[in-house]
């Protein structure tokens, strides 16, 4: 194995981290130091980021996969060094980060004057039995793609099974977590499986079932009562079943036992209750809440710390106050921002600002060309906030190539029948 140090000139920036909060930081951070302020260098296992609010649609074959991933080399200029490769170690005394370049076992070390840590979250799995072997998760493109690969697997076995009852239990989706990820999932689901039925000719729109299970006593808890009782409404409509109040005791490979003594019949659960803390920001030495979440400051520093800063999801950044931003693409693009402003100051001498963002809205998906909104403290439902959500994130969406793909997958599916044809990415149960 051989090691590396990588030499410097000038004050160096080093952000660990190219999702969302990592990514748009170094964008940022660019155009405010220019070609002299400083050297950039982001380190991440992937060379893309993905635009987590379009995942579910690109699960369901409403936009082709590829269109909701970002190049992080087209996003950034070549004023940002971007190198491949997964963090081994964070010397905080020494100011030294160790990272290995992916598919090799080389190590290299650079000395930063400012760190910034934007590992993101990974999935929390509670150790509920079975959760581990039989759950499924949304949180990739691989992810989001092989449950339609599944779906599909399932509605080919359905169509040749002469049990009702076997048919239903194939085709039935268990969703654990009723926030905006469980809620988008289970509505596209729930719309894709029905809609494809009618390309085979033994099976129903009423032999597909979708449930979706969250512990407390409403969904979309983000949202107000009046937006979540209204999605509510709409996706028991639709035909999905919401169990509330309700928890996971066990998960099977043909069933689910919810609360003490429900038994679902269902081959499929899919996971979205909650995020935990990222590996590598769990073995930093720094201040954390009960959680495992970083703690900062104000300013987006992290507590007792000059020169390290934690944004996104792996961070507790509080706002005026004091309850910490939530963990959304919305807030982690514009703690980015701000973080790139602080630390231009933070090299030119100057003062450091507070963090202060207002919380622009929400909105989610329902399927059927519904959606909730919440935008501004005004409040929209139907197919004018579903018109909405896909105009807003289409305006978000970084670069004008990836604009214009996705503009035209959403006119062609207006047009055409989705494509039930599998990518090749179903996994075996």
């Amino acid at each position: 194995m051989s090691v590396e140090m990588i030499a410097r000139t000038r004050p160096r920036i080093v952000i660990v981290g190219g999702g969302f909060a990592g990514a748009y930081c170094a964008r940022a951070l660019q155009k405010r130091l220019g070609r002299s302020g400083a050297d950039i260098l982001l380190v991440d296992p992937r060379n893309y980021f993905i635009f987590f609010p379009l995942l579910v649609e690109a699960g369901v074959g409403n936009l082709e996969p590829r269109h909701v991933v970002v190049g992080i080399r087209q996003y950034l200029s070549r004023r940002v060094r971007f190198r491949m490769g997964s963090v081994a170690d964070i010397d905080l005394d020494k100011q030294v980060v160790s990272y290995r370049i992916t598919g090799t076992e080389r190590i290299r070390r650079a000395e930063y004057d400012h760190l910034v840590i934007a590992t993101g979250s990974s999935t929390m799995m509670p150790p509920i039995p079975g959760l581990r072997e039989h759950a499924f998760e949304v949180k990739s493109i691989p992810d989001a793609v092989g449950l339609r690969d599944r779906a599909i697997q399932l509605l080919e076995q359905a169509n040749v099974e002469a049990s009702a009852k076997k048919r239903r239990a194939l085709l039935h989706f268990v969703v654990v977590g009723a926030s905006f990820t469980g809620v988008e999932i289970a509505g596209e689901f729930n719309e894709f499986l029905r809609e494809s039925t009618r390309q085979y000719r033994n099976l129903s729109p009423a032999d597909c079932r979708v449930t979706l299970v969250e512990r407390s006593d409403r969904i979309l808890p983000a949202l107000g009562r009046r937006l979540s009782e209204y999605a509510r409404a709409k996706l028991e409509q639709a035909g999905v079943r919401i169990m509330l109040g309700s928890t996971v005791k066990e998960i099977h490979a043909a069933s689910v036992i919810v609360n003490e003594s429900d038994k679902l019949d269902a081959r499929t659960l899919v996971w979205c209750a909650g995020i935990a803390q990222n590996p590598l920001s769990r073995k930093l030495d720094l201040p954390k809440d009960g959680r495992g979440y970083i703690l900062c400051q104000r300013d987006l520093r992290v507590e007792g710390r000059n020169n390290v800063w934690a944004i996104g999801d792996t961070a507790v950044n509080p706002g005026p106050d004091g309850k910490p931003y939530p963990a959304t693409a919305q807030h982690a693009t514009r703690q980015g921002e701000h973080l790139a402003a602080n630390i231009a100051r933070a090299l030119s001498g100057k003062s450091l600002k507070p963090c202060n963002l207002r919380n622009l809205g929400a909105l989610a998906p329902l399927g059927h060309h519904k959606a909730v909104a919440e935008i501004f403290g005004l409040r929209f439902s139907g197919f004018p906030a579903w018109w909405m959500w896909r105009t807003v994130y289409l305006m978000k969406m970084p670069t004008l190539g990836r604009k214009t793909r996705v503009a035209m997958d959403w006119s062609l599916d207006l047009f055409f029948k989705r494509d039930t044809t599998q990518l090749g990415l179903h996994r075996p149960r």
